[in-house]
């Protein structure tokens, strides 16, 4: 679905590539109308890549059985607890955007770059990276222990 609705923004895009567009005539100058098709476009390639590779390897790690081998291992090191369990989903999630993370940093600092929208710096981005890891590794592990552990409070 995604898919197809990139591929419906894109045909617009091209389809008003050529004029500004009524609403935007007098706010909005030519070659800045040029550069945010440019954009919107390349935006919208990079968009369908990391789309396409995120599918590819979601399919991988369910039907490869990593996951249940992971999962064997965690259980096996720690243990059957709400904190191994949640200790366990948010390394799966760490994983995950961390196969991710070649993509977005190509995007920021290519992308964004060529177009000079990139307000950041490598060290800036990495150092937001961690705190975004840390604050999840706070409160997302806090919470998915919760949610674990209410599970276990129900019963069957």
């Amino acid at each position: 679905m995604q898919l197809w609705l990139e591929r419906l923004n894109r045909r617009n895009v091209l389809a008003h590539a050529g004029a500004i567009p009524e609403v935007f005539k007098g706010v909005v100058d030519e070659p800045t109308y040029a550069k945010s098709v440019d954009y919107t476009l390349a935006k919208g390639r990079l968009d369908r890549i990391e789309l396409t590779f995120n599918v590819a390897v979601l399919l991988v790690v369910l039907f490869s059985g990593v996951l249940p081998w992971a999962f064997h291992s965690f259980r096996h090191a720690l243990g059957v607890s709400a904190w191994a369990m949640a200790a366990f989903l948010f390394a799966v999630g760490v994983v995950l955007s961390a196969v991710a993370l070649p993509l977005d940093w190509y995007g920021q600092f290519r992308l964004e770059e060529r177009f000079g929208f990139n307000t950041t710096t490598q060290s800036l981005w990495w150092l937001d990276r961690l705190k975004g890891l840390l604050l999840g590794l706070v409160l997302l592990l806090t919470l998915l222990v919760l949610v674990l552990k209410l599970v276990d409070w129900t019963g069957t």
